[in-house]
């Protein structure tokens, strides 16, 4: 079987539904993912603020996103190996005294810390306000998978229950609820995702009334829907950089379905149109406007130094490595490129210090420990008196672990292996999507794994909606064949809410060592199912 064949599953005919259907459909469509996200949003803002502290990466991604507002880009601190005496001071509201002099490097592209830079300017610079728009991207996350899910399944009901199980995931918990960058990547990756489903529905039906009396490889057709993709996979890429697996992904599996839709409307040498039509509109639609945007993103970068940066922050400070093309000029290139020479010669020396990145670390966790949770990273620990935070014992520990929701993971891997035999053997495009989005996010780490890279369970983030999605589509593949019997048809959806009541529970359990809630040693250790979650 070929790549292209398991890809589509031409669906068959329905009868149209009324006008009043479809605005019903459509009011329940949006109404029901809006509900969970708003029960999203009441687990991820209740005691945000909470610790007060600078969490695992927070100690550079909040700081920097504060120099963002005030310079534009990442100003230098004074820190030492515990991050004092800078952090002290940005905790304690007085983030100008812990400045040293002139610009810092950054591991990551500038615009998830813009992110974070945007919640602060709204919610203020103390622990609430730094996480406040990681948690605005959790709820988001949420909503884009209903309504991803809802697509995919044609059901309002399945499409809340993949927000839902989303919600009650504690590593989406907790990406939720500090300031990093992993939240903001996967809500661009799901945008991504969305703008290519629609695209594909609404390239179906283009093809299907404009075929007949076509050339062999069939008509132009014009993808808008992919320039809204590129938009978000440049933004989701302009984040961290390993976004890139995912847009990938999606640009070639939303080839393979041209080709597949051409085919199905009946059009001759259906990847004629795809090498001559979609893939040069695509390369300019998706690529082009993703690199757009990325470069856009280093807008602050490009302004330091300038009077620009002046005008706008009232201060100037170069940006790290800004001036280096005007330092070591070129025989070739021509001055006005100088910024964009600096650029490429800061993003060598990134690529150089992340493959070079080794060595012992308590929170290492390996790509083949992700899918059952195996090393989740332990961001925050921390020791509280008797009456501190609800501590009713003589001592107490308050923890953040990055750990999944073990009854959501751990059954996804079954869900992800019957979705592998729905792509093989009932050539289910929604399988296959499915399949390759979730090893879209983690085979790409195993070449550096074996490396001896260091790594962490955070990066497995992106993987998450696509497990839930595997979840959903293996319940509706069970469901559907006893839709017509009710007897059945009770029982299934009684072992779906028991499954989200079990998920629920699991998660209620885990949730203090997730939000930093005092609990005693021994309950602590409690919820430590695995070697390696202690």
């Amino acid at each position: 079987m070929t790549a292209s064949v398991a890809v589509e599953r031409p669906g068959s005919a329905t009868d149209a539904p009324s006008r009043r259907d479809r605005l019903r459909g459509s009011l329940y469509g949006w109404l029901g993912p809006l509900l969970v996200s708003a029960f999203a949003g009441l687990l991820v803002f209740h005691r945000l603020g909470t610790p007060h502290a600078l969490v695992w990466d927070e100690t550079y991604y909040a700081k920097d996103a504060w120099s963002f507002l005030h310079y534009g880009v990442e100003h230098n601190w004074n820190v030492r190996s515990d991050g004092s005496p800078a952090n002290l001071h940005f905790l304690a509201g007085n983030p100008e005294a812990g400045l040293a002099h002139g610009a810092e490097w950054a591991a990551h592209p500038p615009l998830g810390k813009w992110f974070i830079a945007a919640g602060m300017a709204v919610a203020g610079s103390g622990p609430f306000g730094f996480r406040f728009a990681a948690g605005v991207a959790g709820v988001l996350a949420v909503l884009l998978l209903a309504r991803i899910a809802r697509r995919t399944t044609g059901s309002t009901v399945l499409g809340c229950a993949a927000g839902l199980l989303l919600a009650l995931d504690g590593s989406w918990l907790v990406s939720s609820r500090v300031s990093m960058l992993d939240i903001f990547m996967l809500v661009w990756i799901l945008a991504g995702f969305a703008c290519v489903l629609i695209d594909r529905d609404r390239a179906r039906a283009a093809l299907a009334s404009r075929v007949e009396g076509a050339k062999p490889g069939g008509p132009l057709v014009r993808h808008g829907w992919r320039i809204g993709a590129g938009v978000c996979f440049g933004l989701a890429c302009g984040t961290k950089w390993s976004a890139v697996y995912a847009m990938l992904f999606f640009w070639a599996l939303a080839l393979i379905w041209d080709r597949n839709a051409r085919k199905d409307a009946g059009v001759a040498r259906p990847w004629r149109g795809v090498v001559k039509l979609d893939v040069p509109l695509s390369l300019l639609q998706v690529g082009f406007t993703a690199g757009v945007v990325y470069v856009a993103g280093w807008w602050g970068w490009f302004a330091s130094g300038t009077g620009l940066q002046k005008a706008l922050f009232g201060q100037t400070l170069p940006g790290f490595q800004r001036d280096w093309a005007d330092l070591n000029p070129s025989g070739i290139w021509p001055t006005f490129l100088n910024p964009l020479r600096s650029l490429w010669h800061y993003h060598a020396m990134t690529l150089d210090f992340h493959g070079g990145v080794t060595g012992a670390n308590p929170g290492r966790s390996w790509p083949w420990q992700w899918p059952y949770l195996g090393h989740p990273a332990a961001m925050w620990r921390t020791s509280a008196p008797e009456g501190q935070d609800g501590c009713h014992a003589e001592t107490c520990v308050s923890e953040i672990a990055h750990l999944g929701t073990p009854a959501i993971w751990w059954f996804s891997i079954a869900a992800l292996l019957a979705m592998a035999c729905y792509s093989l053997f009932f050539r289910d495009w929604r399988a296959v999507t499915v399949v390759g989005g979730y090893l879209a996010g983690l085979l790409p780490w195993l070449p550096a794994a074996f490396d001896d890279r260091t790594m962490y369970s955070t990066y497995a983030l992106p993987m998450l909606p696509f497990a839930i999605l595997a979840i959903v589509l293996l319940f509706e593949g069970i469901y559907v064949p006893y839709r017509d019997r009710p007897v059945m048809r009770a029982v299934i959806g009684g072992a779906g809410a028991a499954y989200l009541a079990v998920v629920a529970v699991n998660l209620f359990h885990l949730h203090p060592i997730l939000t930093a809630r005092a609990l005693p040693e021994a309950e602590r250790l409690a919820r430590l199912w695995l070697p390696g979650w202690a």
